[in-house]
């Protein structure tokens, strides 16, 4: 635990969460919307977030520098303090142990409409090379904390340098996304199959003309000027699941039919020519969907939160000086968004080599309204 955290109560927390020094006020689009407020606090950097239909937070907390005592999967509890989960070896894992039935680097973690809480274990702290059997998505009961099933691929699925980034299930297929080489991986939870689609394509990985930017626009960099190099990392899958959106998180978005990307007859080079562009997009850190198909944006260059309507239509839903590196969003069964303030971009490896994040670690959350301005707003996409 980071030693600026380290015994301290709820309390002392949500005190601390509240006295932090804010710009400007938060600013919510309409007067009936209202300004985020701190759901939770983590232990160690957060990431994710995902919510069960009884209001049960479940945290994921990478293991970046500066966080290497992460138990990288924690579970809210009523007084707000956050303990492992499932508990046991699987939030134990040190340097040098067996990673295959223990979380190593957890990137991602999403609930669905079963109300399993699916985990992206990248295998490997950033710059290091996944042991045999670690890189995995494991799904588990949200109560008992049971292991209810342990997905890992051959290397035709994901081939040396391949890292899952985020996950999305629709029905009986699970979509995720390759950000180390850039790919589609689509397994279908039923029958097993599994595809990788347009694998290292160009039109999912980075590109010179996007740039990935944190707050006020500065260019994220460490301390010999390298930038971060993540291929296609924020993934969605609208409700009716006609549209696979994707995206790297400098842009552009981008979308593809999920009734081609399932057909096998079609070459990646026959894919490609049918990924358009949905929008161009500021540096991102995490995005969800909703019922009615509008796309919520974790802004991260202007500290706010971006409604991207079917029609092409851009919204601030709220800006708040406290969503530094918003990442992976979350609505609930409640209608309840859920925003994980990160500081990702105050690690060393983006911020020229200083580590500048501090505690508390936020997570922030807002009801949504049914209406902003002309915009409807939906409800959860729980896959």
């Amino acid at each position: 635990m980071k030693p600026e955290i380290e015994g301290l109560t709820r309390r002392t927390l949500l005190a601390a969460a509240a006295t932090i020094p804010l710009s400007r006020p938060a600013v919510a689009a309409t007067a009936a919307a209202p300004v985020l407020s701190v759901a939770a606090i983590a232990p160690f950097l957060c990431s994710g977030v995902a919510v069960t239909p009884d209001e049960t937070i479940f945290l994921g907390m990478p293991r970046f520098p500066g966080n290497e005592a992460t138990f990288s999967v924690g579970r809210v509890a009523p007084d707000g303090t956050v303990h492992p989960f499932p508990g046991g070896s699987w939030n134990a894992w040190k340097p040098g142990q067996d990673g295959s039935a223990a979380f190593v680097m957890v990137n991602a973690i999403h609930l669905f409409a079963d109300g399993t809480l699916w985990a992206v274990d990248q295998g490997a702290p950033p710059g290091q090379s996944p042991e045999p059997g670690a890189q995995k998505l494991v799904q588990l009961d949200t109560t008992s904390g049971a292991v209810l099933r342990v997905l890992r691929f051959p290397e035709d699925i994901m081939p040396p340098g391949a890292q899952f980034n985020d996950l999305r299930i629709h029905g009986d297929l699970l979509f995720a996304t390759d950000s180390g080489l850039g790919g589609i991986v689509i397994h279908n939870l039923k029958t097993g199959r599994t595809l990788r689609r347009l694998s290292a394509h160009p039109l999912l990985r980075n590109d010179a003309t996007h740039i990935h930017k944190g707050g006020g626009g500065r260019i994220l960099q460490d301390a010999q000027g390298n930038r971060p190099q993540v291929q296609s990392d924020d993934i969605e899958i609208d409700a009716d699941g006609t549209w696979f959106y994707f995206a790297v998180p400098a842009g552009p978005l981008k979308k593809i039919r999920v009734a081609d990307l399932l057909d096998d007859r079609k070459s990646d080079i026959d894919l490609a020519a049918l990924v358009q562009v949905a929008a161009e997009i500021p540096s991102i850190g995490g995005t969800c969907i909703d019922t009615l198909g509008n796309i919520y944006l974790s802004n991260g260059e202007n500290a706010r939160i971006v409604i991207l309507s079917p029609d092409g239509r851009r919204t601030t839903l709220v800006q708040d000086p406290r969503l530094t590196s918003p990442d992976a969003l979350f609505i609930d069964s409640k209608r309840t968004l859920y925003v994980p303030c990160s500081q990702i971009e105050k690690l060393a490896m983006f911020n020229g080599g200083t580590d500048g994040t501090r505690a508390p670690f936020l997570v922030l959350s807002l009801p949504l309204p049914e209406q902003l301005g002309a915009l409807r707003l939906g409800a959860a996409v729980e896959g």
